[in-house]
């Protein structure tokens, strides 16, 4: 090659280089910026949920019982003008995380909320690609985030929940895992209990493998934290847990409230239950395709973490037989689903054809929130992450050299 096809190679290079990191900062930007619109917008013109865990740390500061609803409403029209629907359910000791909050006018205090949920959004996704290690780099994940952000992170922000901060604390549960760091790795699987009806099925899962794999001690510190946060939390509250035998303590999850006592309307979840209801499926079929469902989801499961070495593949296989088989979740639960998407999509990495169908179902995944007629079709998200996970899983065996785990 002559001295003057060379230059031009390099030149050609340096030009196709900078255009290259103009696209990676265009895409670092774009999904920057889109979370912080997007948490914008969701703080000024939405807002639901965070008056709740505010009204809920109130109580127990003031010597109450978060789990009576008549207290936490008298709260919440004391300081938003309005009782609605927030009765507590979470674990006594989550109220600890907005006690702090309680010292800040209610506006600001939302505000602190949503900020620290966009961080911690932000570098759970940035934590998420430097465990699994794959390939995706520049603006292709950028874009792939931003795609995250509207799909799984905006609903969360707009319902001032706490899918987000489960998510974080499964890669913080992942991150811990594969570093070896048992005591964090304990702390951490304790803590996503603050949503059991996503995490249950997942700590369990994560509970056998480690077990099975000759690793004791996160399982003995998770259990520890949580006979610790429990024994405190009834030393503060000695009498906790009596509203939770009462009637009806857990109707808020079947009925819109306005307050303890008045019933506004019926709610619908992100479930399979009422999803197959949106398709005109009722009755015993209903229930009969859900029972199959479940006993096919149960052997999935148990063959995963009895025979995978793969801590990813258990921790994703697990979140699907939850989010399929969980009796209660609403869509700003989904923000979790996005560790199965990303662990599919690098499976798919073993050939071009895998790829492509592989982000055509994470497409559909990532459009549902488009078309979606209530938060019952959320569901399809599920669904969609379910095919793409048996899709990944099916390319990556016919090539095992390349499996990734």
């Amino acid at each position: 090659m002559s001295i003057s096809n060379k230059l031009e190679v390099a030149e050609n290079k340096e030009w196709d280089d900078r255009w290259t990191r103009r696209f990676d900062f265009f895409g670092l930007a774009t999904w920057l910026v889109l979370g912080l619109y997007l948490a914008g917008i969701s703080l000024v013109f939405y807002g639901e949920d965070f008056r709740g865990y505010y009204a809920a740390a109130r109580v127990l500061l003031g010597g109450g019982n978060p789990y009576d609803y008549h207290q936490v409403a008298q709260v919440l029209l004391e300081i938003t003008g309005k009782m609605g629907n927030n009765p507590y359910y979470y674990p006594p000791w989550f109220t600890w995380f907005f006690i702090s909050l309680t010292t800040l006018p209610f506006q600001m205090a939302r505000a602190v909320w949503m900020m620290f949920n966009l961080i911690i959004w932000d570098l759970g996704l940035w934590n998420l690609r430097n465990i699994l290690d794959v390939p995706f780099n520049g603006w292709r994940l950028y874009m792939l985030y931003a795609l995250a952000t509207f799909s799984f992170a905006w609903i969360t922000w707009r319902y001032e929940q706490a899918g987000i901060l489960i998510f974080v604390i499964l890669v913080a549960v992942l991150k811990t895992i594969k570093n070896q760091q048992w005591s964090w790795a304990g702390f951490w699987m304790a803590l996503s209990f603050i949503k059991p009806n996503i995490t249950l099925i997942v700590v369990i899962g994560l509970t056998v493998w480690l077990i099975r794999q000759r690793y004791w001690r996160p399982v003995l510190i998770m259990g520890l934290w949580l006979i610790g946060l429990t024994a405190i939390s009834t030393l503060i509250t000695p009498d906790w847990y009596q509203p939770l035998f009462e009637e009806r303590f857990g109707q808020g999850l079947n009925v819109v409230l306005d307050g303890p006592d008045k019933v506004v309307a019926l709610r619908l979840i992100t479930t399979m239950l009422d999803w197959l209801r949106t398709l005109g499926i009722e009755g015993r079929l209903k229930l009969v395709i859900y029972g199959v469902v479940a006993v096919a989801g149960i052997m999935i499961f148990l063959i995963t973490i009895w025979n995978s070495a793969s801590l990813l593949q258990v921790m994703s296989i697990s979140l699907l037989v939850s989010y399929t088989l969980t009796p209660y979740a609403m869509q700003y639960d989904n923000p979790s689903l996005f560790i199965v998407v990303f662990w599919a999509l690098s499976l798919c990495l073993v050939s071009r054809r895998a790829m492509r169908i592989g982000i055509l179902l994470a497409g559909f995944v990532f459009s549902v929130i488009f078309w979606q007629q209530n938060i019952s079709w959320a569901y399809w998200m599920v669904v969609g992450s379910v095919a793409l996970a048996a899709w990944a899983i099916f390319q990556s065996n016919r090539s095992p050299d390349q499996f990734m785990s």
